[in-house]
């Protein structure tokens, strides 16, 4: 018992002796750290090595010392990482405090060789010019025969900067597109980077726009990438709450990038920091694409957008080269309903609002058209939008410029016929909208659009051809309106209105039809053999000369007057002439009927005196040979 007493007691005098001697060799090795590579030299050699790497400027404007434990580490404050030449500030990154572990055997021969950073409060600003050139790409990595360079006797000089290991906490990360011109930040909670091998394991959580993500993945390691190798490879998931983003790919240290990407949406939160309006958003919405990046152009093939269960597929390409971006869209798709995607409202069974103006004098929605060139080519097989009929075989050729968008050729299969045309608008801040629109429309079924608009029943057969001409510019319905100049033509052809049309409550047509027609012809369904509506717009009004008139197998009624569009009112005469050899009695014609009045409420008013100067205007060609010698 005694006998191990002594033995125990002189274990601990020797492990306390192998501590102090320990505890000496770290203050000698830390004086002579400190005295072989004083802050100021290593700040220096820090910074030179940084430079060499990156072509960037590294500056440490705070406390700079040695740690030696848990590891021999260079740790210091307020550092600075320089910015590209044309970043949006000065520093790519500053931090508040960071600890630099470095190999002791090259530190002794000269060189800093950086094995592990740990980094707390971080700010960092990843963005990309409008060519889409990243600032995370250096100049200085774009010479690998430095890296390659030999040390005396034959031995490789590792990479001036080698992370076994990089440590984020409690820092902050802002990315800027250069397209958007607009910056968005998270928050990293944690990130961590390890090499393993020839890989690095990526794994992060941070905060944006009040939601937690998720970063996991695997890359090529850094310095290979810095070294100039061809294809270093990438794999990462990004996933939030309602959100997963994945990318497999490739990038080279000339920017060129080639990836899979997948991405599924299901809840708006996830995109309300970036998006504005994300919560009008319809979902789901699943997205992939090949992404292709090279120093001119940014492409993505095979692109399939699912939203709310509709695909679109096609392409998009984003031409860097230019002063100013060029974008180029192909997009098709077999079905696309609009309402689906909340655009437009389906009809209401409601009883109908009070009736004001025909065109409202409340400021139209704010046109902002992007400030970069766009082409897109859209085709939808089949296209379905509130308040028209189904359009077949769209087809709409769009070109944006600043200030001005034009669509041309736009064609689409309309109830049964075809509508042919072209749109522009002409959008600058502060200056009203311009409109001009040029469309040809034949063959358009009557019968269909009475189902679409009056719920059908109403006319049986009719063709309908419709020319426009047209060029308006205002802030409001009613400035568009008024300064509306050109032509609108439509003719109808071999129509039936069913029971003269009676059932279709408030019809202004139908009333003048009633007043027009003898009483026992008002309620039978009446043949139009044609109809011809001509407005020649000046400046929102139209002088009527006989330019509306209509024809039935027993008639034939022209019109005169002005529509004004300004005014917003309406002040046409119009005259029936029996057509000869038909065995009816004029006498049971009303002499002239009048239509007067506001746009939205006109009323009609039988003269049956009328005036001489009508009469005589109106009736005699009605009179001679119907319809064909009174439309202009």
């Amino acid at each position: 018992m005694t006998a191990a007493m002594p033995k125990r007691s002189r274990w601990w005098r020797i492990g306390l002796v192998a501590l102090g001697a320990a505890m000496l060799l770290l203050a000698v090795g830390y004086v002579a750290l400190t005295r072989m590579f004083p802050p100021a030299r290593l700040a220096e050699m820090l910074a030179n090595e940084v430079q060499a790497a990156t072509g960037r400027e590294l500056r440490i404007d705070g406390g700079l010392s040695f740690r030696l434990l848990p590891t021999i580490a260079v740790v210091a404050d307020d550092v600075a990482f320089g910015n590209a030449a044309w970043g949006s500030r000065k520093d790519m990154a500053t931090v508040k405090h960071a600890a630099f572990e470095v190999a002791v055997v090259p530190l002794l021969r000269g060189r800093l060789h950086v094995l592990s950073v740990a980094v707390d409060g971080a700010d960092v600003l990843l963005e990309t010019d409008e060519r889409g050139r990243p600032n995370w790409l250096f100049a200085g990595a774009a010479q690998p025969a430095a890296a390659a360079a030999s040390e005396p006797g034959g031995q490789a000089v590792p990479p001036p900067v080698n992370l076994d290991r990089l440590q984020l906490s409690d820092s902050r990360i802002a990315y800027r597109i250069g397209l958007t011109r607009v910056t968005h930040t998270v928050q990293i909670k944690s990130l961590s980077i390890v090499n393993q091998g020839e890989q690095s394991v990526l794994s992060a959580q941070f905060e944006g726009g009040q939601q937690h993500w998720k970063l996991d993945g695997k890359t090529g390691r850094h310095e290979a990438l810095m070294r100039g190798q061809a294809d270093w490879p990438f794999e990462v998931q990004l996933a939030g709450d309602g959100a997963r983003l994945t990318a497999n790919g490739s990038l080279d240290v000339a920017g060129t990038l080639r990836a899979s990407v997948t991405a599924r949406l299901d809840k708006a939160a996830a995109l309300a920091p970036l998006v504005a309006g994300a919560a009008a958003l319809p979902l789901p919405i699943e997205a992939s694409a090949k992404l292709q990046r090279t120093s001119s152009t940014l492409s993505a093939d095979t692109v399939q957008l699912s939203i709310a269960g509709q695909t679109l597929s096609g392409r998009a390409t984003v031409r860097t080269d230019r002063a100013v971006p060029q974008i180029a869209l192909d997009i098709a798709a077999d079905s696309i309903d609009l309402t689906r995607w909340g655009i437009g409202k389906a009809a209401s069974t409601a009883a109908p609002a009070a009736r004001g103006p025909f065109f409202a004098d409340a400021p139209l929605p704010v046109v902002t058209l992007p400030p970069y060139p766009l082409h897109a080519n859209v085709r939808i097989d089949r296209l379905l939008a509130a308040g028209l009929p189904p359009l077949s075989a769209f087809k709409a050729e769009v070109r944006l410029e600043p200030g001005r968008l034009v669509v041309d050729p736009l064609s689409m299969g309309l109830a049964g016929g075809r509508l042919q045309g072209r749109l522009e608008l002409g959008s600058r801040s502060g200056e009203p909208l311009r409109v001009k629109l040029r469309a040809h429309a034949d063959g358009l079924s009557l019968q269909a659009l009475d189902a679409l608009g009056a719920g059908g029943d109403h006319v049986r057969g009719g063709r309908a051809e419709l020319h426009a001409d047209l060029e308006a510019s205002g802030h409001t319905p009613h400035g568009l309106a008024s300064s509306a100049s050109g032509s609108v033509l439509l003719s109808v052809s071999d129509a039936a209105l069913l029971g003269g049309a009676a059932a279709i409550d408030r019809n202004i047509v139908v009333a003048l039809l009633r007043a027009l027609l003898p009483k026992q012809e008002a309620d039978k369904a009446l043949h139009i053999e044609c109809a011809v509506i001509n407005l020649p717009l000046r400046s929102g009004v139209a002088q009527i000369d006989r330019s509306i008139a209509l024809e039935t197998d027993k008639l034939a009624v022209a019109a005169s007057g002005e529509l004004n569009l300004l005014a917003q009112t309406v002040a046409l005469s119009f005259r029936p002439a029996v057509k000869k050899g038909i065995g009816l009695d004029s006498a049971n014609l009303a002499s002239l009927v009048m239509l007067e009045g506001p746009l939205h409420d006109p009323k009609i008013r039988i003269d049956m005196k009328g005036t001489a100067r009508e009469a005589a205007t109106i009736g005699a060609a009605v009179a001679t040979a119907g319809l064909t010698l009174v439309g202009k």
